[in-house]
């Protein structure tokens, strides 16, 4: 069915991918620009001013970051390929495999909360261990099969 329309699906597909990329750039434009708006409204607050700065109706909606059980599999399985990792180690290594910028402070915040969450729960079903040794301030995590060695 697709003969004689290779040239026009090599087009569209390559088209698809350049929008996609472009869509990324501009969720990741919206979260800078977001953490920059709630820093200004931070300082104008400290300053003082109590006017209505209508943020909540201008926020952009939340983007899902994971679905079910994608970020457990991630961290089982970076675990197990590079040992032992705070819960930092693990949101640098999601982002940069994501492709996403790690000098957005917000979305990192969140992403080492949620991985953190996530081990938390991980420990409790046992798939997971936390050192009692900390590492800059942070539990270092590793796979129960490697506390077993």
């Amino acid at each position: 069915m697709t003969e004689g329309y290779d040239h026009t699906i090599t087009g569209l597909l390559r088209k698809r991918g350049e929008m996609l990329a472009n869509l990324a750039d501009l969720r990741e434009q919206v979260a800078v620009l977001s953490n920059d708006l709630e820093s200004i409204e931070r300082v104008l607050e400290t300053l003082g001013y109590d006017g209505d700065l209508m943020t909540k109706a201008s926020r952009a909606p939340r983007i899902v970051l994971f679905y079910r059980g994608e970020l457990r599999s991630f961290l089982r399985q970076s675990l197990k390929e590079h040992g032992p990792s705070t819960s930092r180690d693990l949101a640098e290594r999601l982002v940069q495999l994501e492709g996403k910028d790690g000098r957005d402070r917000r979305m990192m915040n969140d992403i080492v909360k949620r991985i953190g969450k996530a081990l938390r729960q991980m420990r409790d079903t046992g798939l997971v261990t936390r050192s009692s040794e900390k590492l800059r301030g942070e539990y270092v995590w590793q796979t129960d099969s490697m506390a077993k060695k």
